[in-house]
């Protein structure tokens, strides 16, 4: 087992995808063997208190079959009691026997016990335990000879008469000390904590082990391999030699490196070619300039043209490279996303999660699922998406977003809140307007780092007619503001007002490409230091 100094970096570790799933299976696994266990020891518990009531009901019946066979007139207690000191007594499951004989209906008295009979504690009402037919069975506290107190059944046990019609001619009380069974109970209990920890830690260990070899290796090893290639060494390779899901992505991505370096040496082949044809050319207009020294003004202007031309020539050369990376790119990282997936929806199919972590799971699988889906908007790139258009009622997708974004407003203190009217029903393409809000709320929480607010207003728009209607949705923050100069500029591509690393520059820019293609409009309040408004309109589902 080979341990990495990076995955013992807390930060970087818990970062990594081999930390999320090896958290989650961890607490699943422990949780599971440790309610397993607990369950077992209640069910062993149950079962010793089970077996002894009914040890205390087969002596019942033991000494009413004695009594009944030998002596069913109680005429002689002394060899009752033989027997019941037998059967009961200090140091014994059984701790105690009371034996009772019925006076009358209403009326019973003592026989004998197996213990002092002075100290036996009985009253006339005990008859009632006569009339029920059946036995009767409680637990109670036990004070044995020294004083120690316990818990035990106490039995009633109705002595049936022999004569058939006849009402129980006594009553049998039989005490049994769960004393000694506790402490059978209580050192499985202690064995189960001893085992519990050398148990899960096993587990911990068997599955760290497990996701570094299947997982963290390989995908560290693929990453080497893409931060080689993007650091301009053609000659990077990933060597994962497997025939699984990452041994096709290694496949794929060797493969994909392979086709790079041949473009790139047929490049290099091309430029040298275009350096000889350039230099055959500048001969040729050195030769045309000694001999045509009146055309000297016409041949500077082709030059300044062909130089143009070469620069555009380049410029398109390189575009058209960072095309084909894009495409390879984006087509390379669409694969593990679809395995990783994959994954989450066997985990999510697992009859054991509870409702909390299957509803994590799923927000899991809807942001990969919207990875992919830009995944794919990126490989098409080159053309106009179309839209999905469909009815969107927008207090469903308020709840979905909500339930994304609460971990990180609630980590950067700030509260969100939505004021829709409940008819509000868009006709949009759903995954469109899933990137605007969250694209909006981010812009929002990076400009209150101090917590606020944020409210969204939604109103229909009174200048749209019934056939057609649309609504305003107006985003208002509490953040920093935006200076009056940079107000005008905030829709350009590449353009930001944040921190170097804290943004792209494209997230305005594309809520406004994904509103006009919806036909809407989209336009900036802001204030410095007052916070920033931002309205914008979208069609609604029109009115039957």
């Amino acid at each position: 087992m080979r341990f990495r100094l990076r995955r013992l970096l807390p930060l970087g570790w818990f970062k990594s995808l081999h930390a999320k799933l090896f958290i989650v299976t961890a607490l699943v696994t422990s949780g599971i063997t440790v309610a397993v266990a607990f369950q077992i020891n209640r069910n062993s518990r149950r079962e010793l208190e089970a077996y002894s009531k009914k040890l205390a009901i087969e002596t019942s019946k033991a000494v009413e079959a004695d009594i009944t066979t030998r002596d069913p007139d109680f005429s002689d207690p002394r060899k009752i009691e033989e027997v019941l000191e037998s059967l009961a007594g200090d140091g014994r499951a059984i701790f105690q026997i009371d034996v009772f004989k019925a006076e009358g209906k209403e009326q019973i008295n003592l026989v004998t016990s197996s213990g002092d009979d002075s100290s036996v504690e009985w009253k006339p009402g005990l008859v009632t335990y006569m009339t029920v037919g059946t036995h009767t069975a409680d637990i109670v506290p036990l004070v044995d000879t020294q004083g120690q107190i316990s818990r035990g059944w106490r039995v009633y046990y109705p002595i049936h008469n022999p004569r058939p019609g006849r009402p129980p001619i006594g009553l049998i009380r039989t005490y049994c000390d769960l004393e000694r069974w506790e402490v059978v109970w209580e050192n499985n209990l202690q064995r189960t904590l001893y085992l519990l920890p050398p148990v899960l830690l096993g587990e911990f260990i068997l599955l760290w082990v497990i996701l570094g070899t299947l997982l963290s290796d390989p995908l560290k090893a693929l990453m080497e391999a893409m931060r080689g290639l993007e650091q301009g060494d053609p000659s990077s390779r990933a060597n994962i030699r497997r025939k699984d899901e990452l041994g096709q992505i290694a496949l794929r991505f060797n493969q994909m490196a392979s086709q790079l370096q041949r473009a790139s040496m047929d490049r290099e082949a091309l430029v040298e070619e275009i350096r000889g044809l350039n230099a055959n050319l500048q001969d040729r207009i050195d030769a045309a300039l000694a001999e045509l020294q009146g055309k000297n003004q016409e041949l500077e202007q082709l030059m300044e043209r062909n130089a143009l031309l070469h620069e555009d020539l380049g410029q398109q050369e390189r575009l058209a490279v960072a095309g084909q990376l894009t495409a390879a790119f984006a087509h390379e990282v669409g694969t593990p996303l679809n395995l990783v997936n994959s994954h989450l929806q066997l985990l999510n199919g697992q009859v054991d999660l509870n409702d909390r972590t299957r509803e994590r799971l799923s927000v899991i699988q809807a942001q990969i699922e919207r990875v992919g889906e830009i995944v794919r908007r990126l490989l098409g790139h080159t053309r106009r998406p179309k839209l999905h258009l469909e009815a969107l009622p927008f207090a469903s997708l308020v709840a979905d977003l909500q339930r994304l974004w609460t971990p990180t407003l609630a980590t950067h203190r700030i509260t969100f809140s939505c004021s829709a009217p409940e008819p509000c029903v868009l006709r949009v393409d759903r995954k469109q307007m899933e990137q605007i809000f969250i694209n909006l709320v981010n812009n929002a929480v990076d400009a209150m780092p101090d917590g606020g607010a944020i409210h969204l207003q939604v109103e229909a728009d009174p200048g749209s007619p019934p056939s057609a209607p649309f609504w305003q949705f107006s985003l208002r923050d509490e953040g920093m503001g935006i200076p009056p100069e940079l107000l005008a500029m905030v829709f350009k591509p590449m353009f930001t007002t944040k921190p170097e690393g804290k943004g792209t520059g494209l997230g305005l820019a594309i809520v406004r490409e994904i509103v006009r293609a919806h036909a809407g409009d989209v336009r900036i309040e802001s204030e410095e230091d007052k916070g920033t408004t931002v309205i914008l309109t979208l069609p609604g589902e029109p009115i039957p």
